[in-house]
């Protein structure tokens, strides 16, 4: 059955009236919330908005701005011409949100999320050695080159770390693994960026420089096909991660 086509009726007991000042990010974070608990599924709809306009109490204005925040944020698509925006299902997007969220109040720590970071990208590092294609490896060169050609400029080299993690997750060929992947990296990227700008700018180069070495070996052990290489290789990778964003604590 296509969940897209629910009537959003049954679910109008969900919502609440919003009384803040603030009426567009409770609206938010509201159905955000919905949706993290399984309340509102993948392909469900959300009410019109002259439905949301009445059960929330609030202006049209308001009402449009909370579903654009939805929408940037990955939860919904809205779909012109239709009544009502659909639940999009977990991706990267709104799974960052999810874990930024739970880090910035404290749920999870930055240790936690290191730890699993390993387990997780060493098991798909292997697989990405077993399961690479000709274009997974053409791919990450052309992505390496613009990598070792950005060392002098910390802030961009560290831009394109997501890039490189997603690229070995997509020559795993596991989804789940490629939305993580990508989502853990770009969590960190604020982290090592602030790392990076308290160091002078010869210990900038010198580390852009000794990740960059990293990620050549990790890539080299994937090109050859050796899993185990390109395990240890990733596990020593994030492992010197987590040692760096340590010294900053």
């Amino acid at each position: 059955m296509n969940r897209v086509d629910t009537p959003s009726l049954s679910r109008e007991s969900l919502f609440r009236p919003v009384e803040t000042k603030r009426a567009s990010e409770a609206i938010f974070e509201q159905i955000r919330d919905l949706i993290a608990r399984g309340e509102l599924k993948p392909g469900d709809r959300l009410p019109s908005e002259r439905n949301m306009i009445e059960m929330f109490q609030r202006s049209r204005p308001t009402i449009r701005e909370a579903l654009r925040m939805l929408e940037r944020a990955g939860y919904i698509r809205t779909v012109p011409g239709s009544n009502g925006a659909v639940v999009l299902p977990p991706n990267d997007k709104n799974l960052e949100n999810s874990l930024a969220d739970a880090l910035s109040i404290g749920h999870i720590s930055l240790d936690q999320l290191a730890e699993y970071r390993t387990a997780s990208e060493t098991v798909t590092a292997g697989w990405a050695a077993l399961r690479r294609t000709e274009d997974d490896i053409q791919a990450m060169e052309r992505l390496l080159e613009r990598m070792e050609g950005s060392l002098d400029d910390y802030e961009q080299s560290v831009s394109l770390d997501p890039d490189f993690h997603g690229l070995i997750a997509q020559a795993a060929k596991n989804t789940v693994s490629v939305i993580f992947n990508r989502t853990f990296s770009r969590l960190n990227q604020g982290y090592m960026i602030g790392r990076l700008a308290k160091l002078a700018p010869a210990e900038q180069l010198e580390m852009t420089q000794r990740v960059h070495q990293m990620h050549e070996t990790i890539f080299n052990a994937i090109k050859r096909g050796d899993a185990e290489g390109a395990s240890a290789a990733m596990r020593l990778h994030l492992m010197a991660f987590r040692e760096d964003l340590s010294q900053d604590a």
